[in-house]
């Protein structure tokens, strides 16, 4: 079945967002409520917060069906619905259309990805966007670090909102190198 091309990308968005809220309600044990924005007009998909905390942190989801030449995970973030901050995180997923499941995850706060990403700027026929562009199956890239085992996506949320509670700033791979 070739799912890339018969699902629209409102539907593989909305597979993909669900599945995140799936791992993170799941891997959370239910310590992390997740809320959908009525529009997504600055790119979040995902508002979470803790159970009896009021300290969200918003997510946008980026994902792919199919992984492009030399199995690369390739995804652009427009520049109209980004903007850092030590709030905002991005979940790339790798959602396997064969298979049905999540193959790979990444974690990554806004503020690491505008730093890192690679930064296209406008031209004849597209707007200026970040380009994300990693291996799922390799360690060996900038992104690496801030792969998560898919089961671990709640812990991982909670940690950061408990350090940002603290008043600590705790990254993504101090807190991987802890999992």
């Amino acid at each position: 079945m070739d799912v890339e091309q018969r699902i629209s990308s409102k539907q593989k968005g909305d597979v993909t967002e669900s599945r995140v809220v799936e791992l993170v309600t799941l891997g959370s044990v239910g310590q992390l409520t997740c809320y959908t924005p009525t529009s997504d007009d600055d790119g979040i998909d995902l508002i979470i917060n803790k159970k009896g905390d009021f300290k969200p942190i918003f997510i946008q989801v980026k994902s792919r069906f199919k992984l492009a030449k030399g199995r690369q995970f390739i995804q652009n973030v427009g520049l109209s619905t980004f903007k850092s901050h030590k709030s905002f995180y991005i979940i790339f997923i790798y959602f396997n259309e064969n298979t049905f499941e999540v193959e790979c995850v990444w974690l990554i706060p806004s503020v690491d990805f505008e730093r890192i990403a690679y930064l296209k700027k406008s031209g004849k026929n597209y707007k200026s966007f970040y380009r994300f562009a990693a291996n799922p199956l390799t360690d060996t890239n900038q992104w690496s670090k801030f792969r998560i085992p898919k089961e671990g996506l709640g812990q991982e949320l909670l940690q950061i909102m408990d350090s940002d509670s603290k008043g600590e700033k705790q990254s993504i791979p101090d807190i991987v190198s802890t999992v």
